[in-house]
C-alpha cells in the first residue's frame, strides 16, 4: 500500500508539472540613479551594461536598473530552458520595485521576455516598452521543418551565430562588435533560446494586457514606407488593446547604441504620460 501511494504521489506531481519545478535563477543587476524605476532587459548575446549609453540620459532623474538575461553576463542559466523561466526570473527583479513607478523596457528577446512578463504581472508596472521585438515570428517555420533546421544550427553553430549578427548590424563593422559579444555566451545558451524564438508566439500575451505598450522600432526592422497597421499585424501587435508606438530613424536593429538620446527621450515621455495617466485615475 505505501509503494502504490508513492507511485500515486509521484504521478499527481508529474501531472501538476510545477511541484518540482526549479525555483528562478537571481538575474545580475547593475543599479544607478533615484526616483522613478526603469528596469532595462538586453538584446539575445548581449548584457546589461549594453544599456548603458541610454541609462547615462536617464540616471539623473530615474532608478535604472539594468538587467543580464539567464545565461548572458553573470546571471546563470537556469535547467530547462524557456523564455517564460526567463520572464519568472525577471519578476524576481520587478518584485523588488514599487509597481506604480516602475517600467519595464526589454529589446530584442528581452523585449519578449518583457511582454510575459507584463502578461503574467501586469501589477508589477505602469508601462512596458519593447524595442525592436518581434511578439511572433514573421517568418515561422514549419513543424517538418524545425528539427532540420535546428539541426542545421547544430552542425554550422559558428558560421550561423556569425552570420546572424553580422547581418544585425547597421555596418559591417557594428556586425563584427555585436558577434564578437554574443561569442561570450555559451553556444549551449544559444542555442537554447533559439529553439524557443522558433517556436515563439507571444502574440497571446500581447493581446491580454493590461498595461500600456509602446513599441520602439528602427529603420533595420521598420521600413520607412510602412505604417503602424502593417508593422503591428506582421510583428504580432495588431490585438494590443493599449498601444502606442515610435519609429526612430538612422537606427540599425540595435537603436540603443544607435540612438541613445532619441531612445531615452522616448522612454522618458512615455513614462512621464502613462504614470501621469495612472495617477489621475486614482
Amino acid at each position: 500500500m505505501g509503494r502504490m501511494r508513492a507511485v500515486a504521489l509521484l504521478a499527481a506531481t508529474l501531472l501538476a508539472g510545477t511541484a518540482l519545478a526549479a525555483a528562478p535563477v537571481v538575474l545580475k543587476t547593475t543599479e544607478l540613479g533615484q526616483g522613478p524605476t526603469l528596469v532595462l532587459v538586453h538584446e539575445l548575446g548581449a548584457g546589461r551594461m549594453s544599456w548603458m549609453p541610454v541609462a547615462r540620459k536617464l540616471m539623473g532623474r530615474y532608478h535604472v536598473v539594468m538587467v543580464d538575461l539567464p545565461g548572458h553576463g553573470e546571471s546563470p542559466m537556469p535547467e530547462g530552458f524557456t523564455l517564460q523561466a526567463a520572464a519568472d526570473a525577471l519578476d524576481q527583479v520587478m518584485a523588488r520595485q514599487k509597481p506604480d513607478s516602475t517600467m519595464l523596457a526589454g529589446h530584442g528577446v528581452g523585449g519578449v521576455v518583457a511582454l510575459l512578463e507584463a502578461s503574467g504581472h501586469p501589477e508589477r508596472m505602469a508601462g512596458v516598452i519593447v524595442l525592436a521585438a518581434a511578439a511572433r515570428s514573421p517568418m515561422p517555420i514549419p513543424d517538418q521543418q524545425r528539427e532540420m533546421f535546428l539541426q542545421h544550427i547544430e552542425e554550422h553553430y559558428d558560421d550561423f551565430v556569425r552570420m546572424m549578427f553580422m547581418t544585425q548590424g547597421r555596418d559591417s563593422a557594428q556586425g563584427v562588435a555585436v558577434h564578437a559579444q554574443a561569442a561570450l555566451v555559451a553556444p549551449a545558451t544559444m542555442k537554447a533560446y533559439l529553439r524557443e524564438l522558433l517556436v515563439l508566439d507571444a502574440s497571446s500575451a500581447v493581446k491580454h494586457l493590461k498595461v500600456p505598450l509602446l513599441y520602439v522600432g528602427g529603420d533595420k526592422n521598420w521600413p520607412p514606407d510602412q505604417g503602424w497597421p502593417e508593422m503591428a499585424k506582421k510583428f504580432g501587435y495588431d490585438e494590443a488593446p493599449n498601444a502606442s508606438w515610435r519609429r526612430i530613424g538612422a537606427s540599425g536593429h540595435y537603436i540603443v547604441q544607435d540612438q541613445p538620446d532619441s531612445v531615452a527621450t522616448t522612454i522618458v515621455d512615455f513614462a512621464t504620460r502613462t504614470m501621469t495617466q495612472a495617477a489621475a485615475k486614482k
